[in-house]
């Protein structure tokens, strides 16, 4: 019996610490850690046991030590920027822009490597019935009677562009905006863009019309298609085909200027912009023989699927580092706007109620 009383007794005790600590750790990966970090984080768990899959060999090391030092990069750099508080907060912001730009770019980079180790085998010839089935035609085939200097040279300056627009938004949105809620925003929507179209890679690869059709000549290209096809010899992924970012991530910032120029009139310049240079760069795609149509349509799905989302993921995380007593995720030691959390709220609660957009537009 006493045995049993000691036993009744102590177990509440032993139990409390541990319950305790359930908290605590949640509460320590809300602080350090943001969605956009647990998307890259992600990508990078997700592509590294596909390459244990893949088998052991020089390539498949190099591209496994790669992603480990990415990973390592990921974690120190929100370490600095949301743990080590002596850091001055101009340093940890600094190191945080330079960790998350780096390592998508990184990311990108390390495809021309990763991809063939990861799927030796390509899909074309099922993309290509995909297209016929749904379109009737192989659109890059179709568009063989616009094979003119004037054209291709038009278009491809329209997809060369895309590298420019990418460094464009990523400048002014991460590096020269105040951080906040746009930021947030921004850095989601671009995180599930990018990671999520280069595991479509990985799942649907194919090396595009350019290299598994027939055409009856070469494009008749100038000045511009040769910085395309240079570009694309020397850094291109080969394999990146579904769905197309060329597509998706024009389309991303589009739809991201145009709610943000709801609350700030420079953005409606930048979309409209930004949607003229889309329009043209997803006919370029095809037009420069990159894309079967189907990778189009699922560029222009992710997009959407990234706008939509972005949001309602920033509202989310900004309530719940609040209800754990966190600074907003940009904050980084700054001193946050009056009513930032209240807003980001706000925001949450209107999400898909009947009229949020006409609300948020007046507002």
């Amino acid at each position: 019996m006493d045995h049993r009383l000691t036993d009744d007794i102590e177990a509440p005790a032993v139990r409390a610490p541990l319950q305790a600590v359930r908290p605590a750790f949640w509460k320590g990966l809300v602080g350090l850690f943001a969605v956009q970090d647990a998307i890259l984080i992600s990508y990078l768990v997700i592509v590294s046991a596909l390459l244990l899959r893949a088998g052991p060999g020089a390539t498949q090391a190099l591209c496994a030590r790669r992603l480990a030092a990415c990973a390592a990069a990921m974690g120190l750099g929100c370490v600095i920027a949301r743990g080590v508080t002596g850091v001055p907060p101009a340093i940890r912001l600094a190191v945080y822009r330079l960790v998350l730009v780096g390592s998508v770019i990184i990311n990108y980079l390390s495809l021309r490597t990763l991809l063939p180790v990861v799927r030796t085998d390509s899909v074309d010839a099922a993309l290509l019935q995909v297209d016929l089935f749904l379109f009737g035609v192989e659109p890059s085939l179709w568009l063989q009677r616009f094979n003119t200097r004037p054209i291709v040279e038009w278009f491809s300056f329209f997809y060369f562009s895309y590298f420019f627009i990418c460094f464009a938004y990523m400048a002014v949105v991460v590096w020269c905006l105040r951080p906040g809620r746009r930021t947030a925003e921004f850095a989601i929507g671009t995180a599930i863009v990018y990671c999520v179209g280069q595991l479509g890679y990985m799942a649907v690869p194919g090396y595009g019309p350019v290299a598994a059709l027939s055409f009856d000549a070469p494009l008749d290209g100038g000045f511009f298609w040769g910085c395309v096809a240079r570009t694309v010899e020397a850094g291109g992924a080969m394999k990146d085909i579904f769905p197309s970012l060329h597509t998706a991530g024009p389309v991303w910032f589009t739809l991201f200027a145009w709610r943000a120029g709801r609350t700030d009139r420079r953005f409606r310049v930048a979309a409209i912009v930004t949607g003229f240079f889309a329009v043209n760069i997803i006919v370029s795609t095809m037009l420069l023989r990159w894309h079967y149509a189907i990778d189009v349509v699922a560029g222009l799905s992710l997009a959407a699927a990234a706008a939509l989302a972005a949001p309602r993921l920033a509202a989310r995380e900004a309530r719940i580092r609040r209800e754990a007593g966190e600074p907003p995720v940009w904050a980084f030691g700054y001193p946050t706007r009056p009513g930032f959390h209240a807003a980001m709220s706000a925001a949450s609660s209107r999400a898909g109620s009947p009229g949020s957009v006409r609300r948020q537009a007046a507002g």
